[in-house]
């Protein structure tokens, strides 16, 4: 009978996620293993030749065939690292990627102090209590159309102990707000149903829909928040918005139907790519 150790295990999990097309084998085995073991990753490299146990390679087993369907490692182990710290994460929200921590190193950088901004659509909260982690002095109001997201923001605020200075709402976009804000931060839905067969099975099969897709040219949304959100910006406030690479220009001839917005930059992401709008009031 076959002696498996974190070396062993480690190598035929690689191998197994590699005939499955999965892109980081050996990254995601690594994780889960952690995992599984309650250990981090380090450790697995501290004590390789240790033989695992019956119930923690059964435990290892079905994190495997979980992720071998496609599932994302992140669903799997309930947790995601964002702006340097662990946010809880499950199918109710969506998984916080790197390009989004534009939207805190903005909002860190312009809020004006000792005031209070708003997000649209919070999902795990990641941005909105990054941002409340860095800047100690400002408040914040966030949204949600999902209570099944809004129930994980509020652990996570929780777990990050901002949950004093952020006051989290059900509704839909701006719906149910009267209040005015020195910046609005979103991170709407912006992809475009022709984009939909483009994605990777672990988002198309897993990540929540409403939250991705946004008609036809994913400008849906996008043109509400930009058609409302002068109403509720003060004077001089930001809306900090990500979108996605091909809706440049049409963001562009909808801020200037407002009126209202005027461009203040664009920001790029880790690839070049302009990836998010900072707007002002005018």
């Amino acid at each position: 009978m076959q002696k498996w150790t974190i070396r062993s295990v480690l190598s035929w999990a690689r191998l197994y996620f590699e005939k499955k097309g999965i892109d980081t084998p050996r990254l995601d085995a690594e994780v889960l293993l952690a995992h599984a073991l309650g250990c981090s990753r380090v450790d697995l490299y501290l004590d390789m030749e240790r033989p695992l146990a019956q119930e923690e390679l059964s435990t290892f087993r079905t994190l495997i065939k979980r992720r071998s369907v496609r599932e994302p490692v992140a669903y799997i182990t309930g947790e995601k690292e964002f702006f340097g710290k662990k946010f809880k994460v499950n199918r109710h929200v969506l998984i916080p990627r790197p390009e989004s921590e534009i939207l805190v190193e903005q909002a860190i950088a312009l809020v004006p102090r000792d005031s209070k901004i708003l997000e649209i659509g919070v999902g795990s909260g990641a941005v909105i209590i990054s941002i409340l982690d860095q800047r100690t002095d400002i408040k914040a109001v966030a949204g949600d159309i999902s209570l099944n997201a809004l129930k994980i923001a509020a652990d996570n605020a929780r777990m990050h102990k901002v949950e004093n200075r952020l006051k989290l709402f059900s509704g839909d976009l701006l719906s149910a707000i009267s209040a005015r804000f020195s910046a609005i931060v979103a991170n709407p839905p912006y992809i475009s149903l022709e984009e939909k067969d483009d994605l990777e099975p672990e988002v198309l099969g897993f990540e929540p829909a409403e939250a991705l897709f946004a008609g036809e040219k994913g400008m849906d949304v996008i043109e509400k928040i930009l058609s409302m959100c002068a109403s509720y910006l003060l004077p001089g406030g930001y809306l900090i918005m990500e979108f996605g690479y091909s809706q440049k220009h049409d963001i562009e001839k909808a801020i200037y139907r407002t009126g209202s917005l005027v461009i203040n930059r664009w920001v790029n992401d880790l690839s070049g790519k302009e990836r998010v709008i900072v707007a002002q009031r005018v």
